[in-house]
Parts: structure tokens; C-alpha cells; sequence
């Protein structure tokens, strides 16, 4: 029990004496993870609509008698493969 109290009261003494310092640091660093993981979700973004660009284009050549179909569900699937990781980065950005 008393190493317990001794925890929580050196806790609120670290708190008490370095909070701002700790919540700024928490801060800053949680905004650059953010903003790393908002822009490798838009690197995932072109790097995934590459791929489908090139899916499309193979899909085309193999598959004349399926032509339409299969550009419209690529179109969809990259719209919503877009859609999504814009979502995601907007939902984790930063707001300033």
C-alpha cells in the first residue's frame, strides 16, 4: 500500500512539475505521427491507383468481350479504394 501511495504521489509530483512540458511533447509528437501516417496513406493512394490503372489496362487486352463490365468495376473499385484512404487521412490529419 505504501509503495502504491509513494507511485501516485511521485506521479502528481512528475505531472505537477513537468505537465505542460509532457502534454506539448505528447502533442508534437502525435501530430507528426498523424501527419506521417495521413501522408503514407496517400502514397498508398497513388501507388493502389497505379495498380488498378495497370489491372485496367491488362484486364482490356485479355478480355475484349468483357470490356465494359470489367472497366466499371474498376473504376468503382478505384473510386472507392480513394475515397476510403482520403477518409482515413482526413480522419487522422491534424487539424491546426
Amino acid at each position: 500500500m505504501f509503495r502504491i501511495a509513494l507511485g501516485a504521489l511521485a506521479g502528481g509530483l512528475i505531472v505537477w512539475l513537468w505537465g505542460d512540458q509532457l502534454r506539448h511533447l505528447a502533442d508534437m509528437k502525435g501530430r507528426d505521427i498523424r501527419t506521417a501516417a495521413a501522408d503514407t496513406l496517400q502514397a498508398v493512394e497513388s501507388r493502389a491507383g497505379d495498380m488498378l490503372d495497370r489491372t485496367k489496362d491488362r484486364a482490356v487486352d485479355l478480355m475484349d468481350r468483357t470490356k465494359d463490365r470489367a472497366n466499371e468495376v474498376i473504376d468503382r473499385t478505384k473510386e472507392q479504394v480513394s475515397s476510403t484512404l482520403h477518409a482515413g487521412q482526413d480522419a487522422i490529419r491534424p487539424r491546426i
